[in-house]
Formats: structure tokens, C-alpha cells, sequence
């Protein structure tokens, strides 16, 4: 039982995330957050869920801080200047 519990767990525990995570483009911390988060969550389906959510979470906020800002033009420049 001990065997099981502390050398078996815990070689799961850890490496299931560090797999999951060489698949695909996501750092092993987040992956394991998203698979104990999902776990103490949602259970069992946690272990799927939590990294699939968490995953996509971390792709969307990446997305959304590299998007560039469009730059700012000089006033005279600016669009409906000069109209009135």
C-alpha cells in the first residue's frame, strides 16, 4: 500500500503532467496546476478538464499581451482633423 500510495502516486502525479506538457507548447507549472486544479475541482474528469481549460486560458491571455497596439500618428495627421 505504501508503495502504491507514495512511489506509484507520485510518478503519476508528475510524470503525466511532464508528458502532457512536451506535447504541446505549454510550461510543465501550468500543466500541473491545471491537473491538480482540475482534480480538486471537478474530480476524476478534473484531470482532463483542468489542463484542456487552463491550457486554453494560458493560449487566449498570450494571445491578447502579444497583440500589437496600433501606433498613434502625429495630431495634424490624425483622422476627421481639420474638418471643422
Amino acid at each position: 500500500g505504501i508503495w502504491g500510495m507514495f512511489v506509484i502516486s507520485g510518478v503519476d502525479n508528475v510524470l503525466k503532467p511532464y508528458l502532457i506538457s512536451r506535447g504541446g507548447n505549454l510550461p510543465l507549472v501550468v500543466v500541473l496546476l491545471g491537473v491538480f486544479g482540475g482534480v480538486l475541482a471537478f474530480g476524476f474528469m478534473g484531470l482532463f478538464l483542468g489542463p484542456t481549460l487552463l491550457a486554453v486560458a494560458y493560449s487566449l491571455l498570450g494571445d491578447w499581451v502579444a497583440k500589437e497596439v496600433p501606433e498613434v500618428t502625429a495630431a495634424g495627421k490624425l483622422p476627421g482633423k481639420g474638418l471643422e
